[in-house]
């Protein structure tokens, strides 16, 4: 653990000075809105993610087309069109969503991946760098956030009401949202980091557009989930112990129930029906005798 800690503390450092020098782009008010929709996804000239580089896409697609798909990729798709098509199988099970934007910010966003694309760098948002280091007992304070121990400043959701960790509570965590297990093997730090500060997923953007995390609780998420990167993603773990309880529950009711009516059959109605019955029968078999005594006498 401590030779964990020294590593969240070095790359945290990292993440810091990368981000100082180099997160100019996002300064622009078109990069910080390409940061906050596009950059989960996204990268400009550091390599593909969950979908392709945007590096020269303007020197690669046509401008028309490219409106078009930004604005609607899934009716592109739909329409038989072959690039997109091409686009959704490479980057399969991921698929983009349709997206919410002006014909005019589809433009901004063309020209501001070009003016990135002919300066030769690469594009870091501003929200990839932490306010500072990683220090020992940010795991644990992530860990109390994550799963809804330690309440958020703004008043956001808990992870756990979406995400689960392995081993992060017997029963793991919610299925609404991805298993962040592996979360800083599947994005980069500066990524992790620029999520957790604008997160651009639909569901997320929503639930924390007015309940950001402060700076110390994105360094102190930020340490937990860096801490689960070699732990294994098991769901079926926590499905079984759902059935198990459900199983004892189920036990628990039935016994807790025979327990509390008892003597069902001894009292109340019961009773009276069973007294009831007893009485009629007997009645038919004095009934019964009579005639049978009177059929002997005749």
């Amino acid at each position: 653990m401590n030779a964990l800690l020294r590593t969240a503390v070095v790359v945290g450092s990292v993440v810091l000075m990368q981000g100082t020098s180099r997160a100019q782009d996002a300064a622009d008010p078109t990069g910080a809105l390409f940061e906050k929709q596009c950059y989960s996804c996204h990268n400009i000239g550091s390599g593909k993610k969950k979908g392709p580089d945007l590096k020269g896409i303007l020197q690669r697609r046509d401008r028309a087309w490219l409106h078009k798909f930004i604005a609607s990729p899934k009716s592109m798709k739909a329409s038989g069109d072959k690039i997109a098509v091409g686009l959704f199988r490479e980057f399969a099970p991921e698929e983009m969503p349709d997206q919410m934007l002006t014909p005019l910010q589809i433009e901004d966003f063309l020209n501001f991946i070009d003016k990135v694309t002919k300066s030769g760098k690469v594009f870091v948002p501003q929200s990839g760098q932490l306010s500072r280091p990683v220090r020992p007992g940010d795991i644990e304070a992530g860990y109390a956030y994550f799963t809804g121990k330690k309440k958020l400043a703004a008043g956001g959701p808990a992870c756990i009401s979406c995400h689960s960790v392995q081993g992060v509570t017997p029963l793991g965590g919610g299925t609404l949202g991805l298993d962040l297990t592996q979360a800083n093997a599947r994005y980069t730090n500066i990524e992790l980091a620029s999520i957790l500060k604008a997160p651009a997923f639909p569901t997320m953007s929503r639930l924390f557009a007015n309940n950001p995390l402060t700076d110390e609780e994105v360094v102190q998420v930020f340490a937990y989930l860096q801490s689960t990167k070699t732990r294994t993603p098991d769901p079926g773990r926590s499905a079984f112990a759902f059935v198990l309880i459900g199983m004892a529950g189920t036990v628990a009711c039935l016994g807790l129930m025979n327990f509390r009516w008892r003597a069902r059959l001894r009292t109340g109605v019961r009773k009276d029906f069973v007294a009831q019955a007893v009485e009629r029968h007997r009645k038919n078999l004095r009934s019964a005798d009579h005639s049978h005594r009177a059929g002997r006498d005749a």
